[in-house]
């Protein structure tokens, strides 16, 4: 087994290529997303739903891949670097057999790459503060959900939670559902997926009938029942990591908009 310095030197430039790579491979992504989003215009949105998580997952797939393929090119220490050829065989250079143009756009790129190459600690390092800064948002929105889930930050109604019971059986859903009732929240909030709980704000609740209230409830029931807040915690992984190119945010905001019209 290669030492673990000689795995962190293979893996940092491997994912900083990775990383430059997506660039173009997640333009070709979001150009084939978007090509089946306009053909499938009049499709249910579980069909649209289903494009944009495949999409989303291919752009997790693709610097993935290419870690992995740049790290098995990487010779560790104590392993051959190549192997011996005869001493009869000839090495012919490729860019012998080449036109002169092709020759001159080889170099080029090699002279590119080889400029990028020095660069690739800046890289890393400005993709870990954006990525830093992402997850720490992250955090704290989950922290603040929490804080208004616990008991005590969130009022109990014994007659809305008996029909939230209610409604979670014709649902399917075996894991039993809280409602709390909060004050400062703009709009109701599922979170937690073995506990889940549904926030409601009082004042919602107050100003709405209760008819309304219970279609409400059962949007919230729907995402519980479908997992979307676990399938919404990897999204906002997948936006953590690959947050520099615009086509991860376009393909979440349309599985998100997706997901509210299923």
């Amino acid at each position: 087994m290669p030492p673990l310095t000689d795995l962190l030197s293979a893996f940092m430039p491997s994912l900083a290529w990775a990383l430059l790579d997506f660039v173009w491979q997640g333009m070709l992504v979001g150009w084939g997303a978007a090509l089946l989003f306009s053909l499938m215009r009049k499709s249910r949105p579980q069909a649209r739903y289903l494009v944009g998580c495949a999409a989303l997952l291919l752009c997790v797939a693709l610097p993935l891949s290419g870690i992995v393929a740049r790290m098995d090119e990487v010779p560790m220490s104590g392993q051959a670097s190549g192997t011996l050829l005869p001493l009869a065989t000839e090495v012919v250079p490729a860019t012998a057999v080449m036109p002169d143009a092709a020759v001159a756009a080889t170099q080029r790129l090699s002279g590119w790459r080889d400029a990028l190459q020095d660069r690739l600690p800046l890289v890393l390092a400005l993709w870990a503060c954006g990525a830093g800064l992402l997850a720490l948002r992250m955090v704290l929105g989950l922290a603040w959900v929490r804080s208004r889930s616990r008991e005590g930050r969130s009022r109990r109604d014994g007659a809305l939670q008996a029909r939230v019971s209610r409604m979670a059986q014709r649902f399917g859903i075996s894991r039993p559902v809280a409602l709390g009732i909060v004050d400062d929240l703009p709009g109701p909030v599922t979170a937690g997926w073995w506990r889940p709980v549904v926030l409601v704000p009082a004042a919602l609740i107050a100003r709405i009938p209760p008819d309304l209230l219970e279609a409400l409830i059962a949007h919230e029931l729907a995402h519980i029942r479908r997992h979307d807040y676990l399938v919404n915690l990897v999204q906002g992984a997948i936006e953590i990591v690959l947050f520099y190119h615009p086509t991860v945010w376009w393909l979440s905001g349309r599985v998100r908009a997706e997901r509210e019209q299923i």
